[in-house]
């Protein structure tokens, strides 16, 4: 892991878009444990719901690769 408070991965970061799997993972899984909802629910809340929170799992995907805490995308 990267832990260096002057090295960030940004070029990895930036790689991360929508359409990464991780973020849409990510955002049902807070979206699910914050509400109790089904996997079905989640699904028909729809991509660009707000409530459905893929914006924000992408903010924490590509904070996290910049981090160096998960790998950036291939």
């Amino acid at each position: 892991m990267n832990h260096s408070d002057d090295t960030m991965d940004t070029e990895g970061a930036a790689r991360v878009h929508y359409v990464d799997p991780r973020v849409r993972l990510l955002a049902e899984a807070r979206w699910r444990l914050e509400t109790g909802g089904s996997r079905q629910e989640w699904l028909s809340l729809g991509k660009d719901n707000p409530e459905a929170l893929i914006r924000e799992g992408r903010d924490w995907i590509r904070a996290a690769v910049a981090a160096g805490i998960i790998p950036p995308p291939d």
